[in-house]
C-alpha cells in the first residue's frame, strides 16, 4: 500500500534520510521502531508531505504522491496523528471532529457519534475546547479527528507519549480494535511493548535507514539487533 524507494529528505542542508527503502502492507500494522534521532518522525512527515522528499519516491497505492501538498497527500486517505496531537485548542470537540469530517466526502466510514463510541471518554466533553481536555482525552480527540477523514492508512508519531498507563491501555485496546476491523496502520512507538504487541511487522531504523525487518517474535530473539538499535 505505502512504499519509498530511495528516499533522501530533512531540513534544509541538513539529510536525515539517506535512501531509505521502506514498505507497509495493506491491512497490517507496521512498527518503526530505533533510538531518537534515527529519523522515525521525518519519515512520517516525509510521507505526508511536511518534508520535501530531496530524492527517491514516495508511492501510495501504486501512485507517486511525494511532491504533492499535506492537504493532497489527506486527500487520498492518509491521516496522520503527529506527537504534539495538535488539535484546535479554541474549538470544541465536536469542531474539531466536524472540520476533519470535511474530508471524507458525502458516505463517510465515520460520523461524530461513531467516534464517540469508540471513545466514550469524549462523550460528556463534545462541548469543551480542545484545550480542557486531559492529555489523555487529546489523544483519543487526535485518533477520532484522524478516523473521520475515513482513512485508508492511520499514522501514529507516539501515541502513548506522557500518557498515563491506564490510558496507554485504552489506546492499545483501541488500536487493536482498528487492527482487526483491518485499517493499515503505521506507528512510531517509543514503548516497545506496545508496539510488539500490535506491530505484524516491525522495520528498525538507524541513521536514516531500515537496519532490520521482522515480526514481534523475531526481534524479541535477536539480542544484537536490541542492544545496537533500541538500547540506550
Amino acid at each position: 500500500m505505502l512504499e519509498l524507494e530511495r528516499v533522501e529528505s530533512g531540513y534544509g542542508e541538513t539529510r536525515v534520510l539517506h535512501g531509505l527503502d521502506f514498505a507497509v502492507r495493506e491491512g497490517s500494522v507496521h512498527a518503526l521502531l530505533g533510538r531518537n534521532g534515527a529519523g522515525k518522525s521525518t519519515t512520517l512527515k516525509t510521507i505526508i508531505g511536511l518534508v520535501r522528499v530531496q530524492t527517491g519516491a514516495v508511492r501510495f497505492g501504486g501512485r507517486t504522491i511525494s511532491g504533492l501538498a499535506p492537504h493532497e497527500v489527506a486527500r487520498l486517505g492518509l491521516a496522520y496523528v503527529p506527537e504534539t496531537r495538535d488539535i484546535f485548542g479554541a474549538l470544541s470537540v465536536r469542531e474539531n471532529l466536524a472540520l476533519a469530517g470535511r474530508l471524507a466526502g458525502d458516505t463517510p466510514e465515520w460520523t461524530i457519534d461513531r467516534v464517540i463510541d469508540f471513545f466514550p471518554n469524549l462523550a460528556d466533553r463534545l462541548d469543551n475546547g480542545g484545550h480542557e481536555l486531559s492529555g489523555g482525552e487529546q489523544q483519543m480527540l487526535a485518533i477520532g479527528r484522524a478516523l473521520m477523514t475515513s482513512p485508508r492508512i492511520l499514522i501514529l508519531d507516539e501515541p502513548t507519549e506522557g500518557l498515563a498507563p491506564i490510558i496507554i491501555q485504552q489506546i492499545y485496546a483501541k488500536l487493536t480494535e482498528l487492527k482487526e476491523s483491518g485499517l493499515t496502520v503505521l506507528l512510531v512507538e517509543q514503548n516497545l511493548n506496545f508496539a510488539l504487541g500490535l506491530a505484524d511487522e516491525i522495520s528498525l531504523m538507524g541513521r536514516g535507514q531500515i537496519v532490520w525487518r521482522g515480526d514481534a517474535a523475531a526481534l524479541e530473539a535477536d539480542e544484537e539487533a536490541h542492544a545496537r538499535w533500541l538500547g540506550v
